[in-house]
This record gives C-alpha cells, structure tokens and sequence, in this order.
C-alpha cells in the first residue's frame, strides 16, 4: 500500500485496437488508445508507476509507462495489488480476479446494454465520462449511479500541437476530413463538396483516419472516395504527421452524424489554429470553443448542407473572421484540454478516494432455521452472528429489515434462511467492496428469479431493484 505522497501503482486495461508506447509516433491511433497513452505518460513523469494492460506485439518499457500484453494480465493482476485500476472501454474484465485499493471504469463508448454493464462493474468504485452528453447518457439509464460517476475530457499534447502550429504553412487551399468514414464522410462527398467545388474550383480535400475494421454497410464507400474529385486520401498517418496536414490545413470538415461523446479531433484542430465545421450536436458544443463553428440542423438534410458549405466558404474569404476565431479557439483549448492538467485532476481525485480507504468492512450474519453448528462459516467470516428467533422467522423481508439493522453492528447485513447456505456462497468480500450496489439476493440456480434464500444489504439502504444484483449459487 502506498504511503501518504507516494507513488502509486497504476494500471490500465483495454482491449481494441493494437498499441504500445510507440504506435502514436509511427500510425494513426484511435481516440480512447490515444489518450490511454497521453495519461499514463503523464502519470508516469509525475513518478508513479504505471503498466498497460493491452493487445501488443512489443511489450516493454515506453517513456517510463510497461506496456504489458493482454495475456500476461490473469497471471500478473493476482501477483500485485494496484494503487489505482483503469479500465479503459471494456467493464468486462471487473467480472476476473485481481487486486487494487480504487477501481475506475473510463467509458469512452454510449451505453447499449445497460444491465449487463451494471452486473460487470458492480466491483467499480469511480465511474469517468467524457462530457455532459456523455454523462446524462448514462445516468438516464442508471440513475442509482450517480454518486459514483465523475465527468473528466479528453486532452490533447500541447507542446506537439504548438510545435506543429508555428511550423507549418497554412493552406488556404487544403481542406481535411479527419474521422471514420461513417461518421460523415459520405454526407461530405455527396452532397457539401460539390457545393464547395463549385464555389472555389482549387480547392483540395484530403482524407485521413486511423486503421480500424469497416463498418457494415460501408462496403460502398471506396468507390464513392475514388470518384470524388480533388480528393487524396492519406489514411493512418503517425501523429506528428497527422498534425503538420491539420495545421496546414485551412478547415476542417465534419458534418458529424455519430453521436460524439467528446471527439479528440476537435480538440486537436482548434489546438492548431484550424476551424471545424461540425454539427451543433451531441457533445460537441461543449467540446468546441467557437460557437460559429457550429451548424444546426440533421447533416441528411439540405438546409443543413447549405449552411454547411456557406460556412466554410464564409472562413476562407474572410481572413480577419478567420484569425478572430482561431486565436479564441487556442484560448479555449490551452485552458481546458491540457493532459498534464486532467493528469492532476484525476490524481487529486485518486488521493482523495484512496485516503477515505482506512477500514475493510465487514458484516453482520442472521441465521434462520434450527440453531446449531454452521460451517463453514463464508469468507470472510461475519464479525457478528446471531439466530433469528421463532417470531422473526415468520416475518417478511421488509418487516425484518428494519429490526436487524438496529441490532448489527456492521454496515453490511447477510441474512440466510438456513445455516448450512453459507457453505454455498461465493467469497464476499467483492460484494462488500462494491460501492456502488446496495444489496445482493442470493438464488439457487433451479430457482426463479426474485425466490432469494438469502440476502446481503447494506444497512439503511432500501432494496430498490435497480440497485441491486442477484447472485446465484449452487
């Protein structure tokens, strides 16, 4: 365990796309892999220890960060415990054995499946989202979360933006589509640059990305960037080259049809002096500085693409427009999206969660049934233990709640209809660490969903059925 002002063992978890600390200077990277590396970079040169958990052919040490491949993770999580665990996109590994003071579930996706993200990350201590957007997608879903869920940003390296920025020549000719094709490219290419194209004949449009599996449904899209005129495509390009085309670049172009939770790319060109025309959608407002660059409306529809066009046409022939607003868009990002500065936070916030962690609870047991011997007793062993009397066995849940929770003495109470039960289940202590769920209802497998023979709660908390779990056992 760390000391006051130690440093910590961090460590991350992902899946996806292949990297190591590397991958960023040599190819284009996704954006939660990107900023995965961002700040374990910077927890490391603030001196903690930090290890990568994720799909890599070179593992090693990067800029003080290991990078660790994925098979090695089941071995390694039981040979340690962390300080802090991040969990980077994928809350299924919460369900696997490992050790760590604060667990951290960073969500970079919108939430499909809300109860089977509530059963794997029953364990999470910390909830991160991207934006507001992002976080009211969530708790729309799960509202008992709440007190759990903290809303972080995205970031970007301001040193390589800066670097780029004063290096390069902008074009006034260059325009640049820089995210995954179904996200807008084929609204772009039908129906805004030919708008473009007929207003300002030498203008270029160059494509770039990061390598990722083609949606379904996109099968078409070669051909239609093939046909599109004064179109080159520059694919996966490593980030200091990514950035010498964005700076270069007089726009940016994104009539974005995805629900962004946050978008790096954004961040990105207002850092290197280069507008985005994107939609007034999603949580893209928050992350824009420059309400100017921002278009209302549905990309499919044709007012939208108009006042897409007449925008950006509108920035390349106004250049006092143009530099008013880049140097505000600088502003914006230099004071919110600093990776050392959301490094800071977030360690502020570890050393406020970890220093409240002084005591390991435990629990209260209340037994039906005939008194006797039990064994063996669950793991970990109650710290209180008592019969229920003939009367209280008559009662039901609700009516008995109230009474044992003024007799226990620990914040957690496990009641179980007969002794020989706690033989049969699972280790508890996971269950009492989970923060964020308040009760467990223990069923056997033939039985029907809600016929629990036994139940952890913890004390005052009502058992309301988003905020709690079954559990069932042999």
């Amino acid at each position: 365990m760390a000391l006051p002002g130690a440093p910590l063992l961090i460590g991350f978890y992902t899946q996806g796309l292949p990297f190591d600390g590397a991958t960023i200077y040599e190819k284009g990277l996704g954006g939660s892999e990107s900023a995965l590396f961002y700040l374990a970079r910077e927890f490391a040169r603030q001196g903690h220890r930090v290890q990568v958990f994720c799909h890599t052919q070179r593992p090693g040490p990067y800029e003080g960060v290991e990078y660790r491949s994925l098979r090695e993770f089941p071995q390694a999580a039981l040979a340690q415990t962390f300080d802090v665990f991040i969990v980077s996109r994928f809350p299924q590994v919460f369900t696997h054995p490992f050790r760590s003071r604060l667990k951290v579930m960073w969500n970079h996706d919108t939430l499909e499946d809300p109860q089977t993200y509530r059963r794997q990350t029953f364990r999470t201590d910390l909830f991160f989202t991207l934006s507001a957007y992002h976080e009211a997608e969530y708790l729309s879903q799960l509202p008992e979360l709440t007190p759990f869920f903290l809303r972080t940003t995205n970031g970007v390296d301001l040193e390589l933006t800066r670097q780029a920025r004063e290096t390069a020549a902008k074009d006034m000719t260059k325009v640049v589509y820089a995210s995954r094709p179904e996200r807008g490219l084929e609204i772009l290419l039908r129906h805004i640059w030919p708008r473009m194209l007929q207003a300002r004949p030498e203008l270029r449009l160059f494509l770039m990305g990061y390598e990722a599996p083609n949606q379904p449904g996109m099968e078409h899209m070669p051909a239609l960037v093939a046909a599109a005129p004064q179109t080159t495509v520059l694919g996966s390009l490593a980030k200091p080259d990514f950035y010498r085309h964005l700076a270069e670049a007089a726009l940016l172009l994104y009539p974005c049809s995805f629900p962004e939770i946050s978008c790096i790319v954004a961040i990105e060109a207002q850092a290197l002096g280069t507008p985005i025309i994107t939609s007034r959608d999603f949580a893209l407002p928050e992350t824009v500085g420059v309400p100017r660059y921002l278009i209302s409306g549905r990309p499919a529809f044709p007012a939208y693409q108009d006042a897409f066009a007449d925008r950006a046409l509108l920035y390349l022939g106004d250049p006092g427009r143009y530099r008013h607003d880049t140097d505000a868009a600088l502003r914006w990002v230099t004071a919110h999206y600093s990776w050392s500065h959301i490094a800071g936070e977030w360690l502020e916030i570890f050393s406020r969660h970890l220093a409240q962690q002084n005591e390991q609870l435990s629990y209260s047991l209340f037994l039906g049934g005939e008194g006797g011997a039990v064994g063996p007793w669950p793991a970990p062993p109650p710290a209180q233990v008592r019969y229920l009397t003939a009367p209280e066995t008559q009662l039901d849940l609700v009516s008995l709640k109230p009474r044992l929770e003024e007799e226990a003495r620990e914040e957690w109470l496990l009641l179980l209809e007969e002794p020989g039960l706690s033989g049969s289940l699972p280790h508890l202590q996971p269950l009492l660490d989970a923060s964020n769920v308040d009760w467990f209802g223990f069923r056997r497998a033939l039985q029907p969903p809600g016929q629990w023979v036994g139940v952890l709660f913890r004390r005052h908390c009502p058992l309301h059925p988003g905020n709690g779990l079954e559990v069932v056992i042999p």
